[in-house]
């Protein structure tokens, strides 16, 4: 099983940081304004903010992709567990994109377009732009080869 590349990590948990401080702030104002607790209102600003954190390094623990012989499976999750597998005779296309925080990185997004089925789309943030570009040009080729051995039977 392959993973995410590390620096998707720092980007999932600085985005954590900050929407969770902003919104720790708006509950904490608002506890403050309730309870009239600086202890209760520093709790809040701080406790949705590490929960947010903590989330996000087991959303990055969790995340593991594999490329087989005749499927691509994902498998993430932290609260809810996702098991996706797509046969590569299922596929229609394949795309790469590239936000401005990821081109500044260095890394991609890979998202596999899958027939028949709506929501089955899969998607790999968080990888290398080199290895989307090549899981690209190799899940291209197997979906090809799949499909003419699929209409050759």
């Amino acid at each position: 099983m392959e993973r995410l590349d590390k620096k998707i990590r720092a980007v999932w948990i600085a985005t954590s940081a900050i929407i969770g401080g902003f919104l720790g702030l708006i509950i904490a104002i608002f506890a403050h304004i309730a309870f009239q607790s600086a202890a209760l209102t520093a709790l809040a600003f701080i406790v949705l903010p590490f929960l947010l954190v903590t989330y996000s390094q087991y959303r990055y623990r969790n995340w593991f992709f594999q490329v087989h012989d005749d499927h691509l499976e994902i498998n993430h999750g932290v609260i809810r567990k996702v098991s996706m597998v797509v046969p590569y005779v299922r596929v229609q296309h394949i795309d790469t994109n590239r936000g401005p925080v990821e081109r500044f990185l260095g890394l991609a997004s890979l998202r596999v377009y899958t027939a028949g089925s709506r929501g089955a789309d899969m998607r790999i943030p968080g990888l290398k732009r080199h290895r989307a570009e090549e899981m690209q040009e190799e899940l291209k080729a197997k979906a090809i080869e799949s499909e003419h051995g699929f209409d050759g039977v």
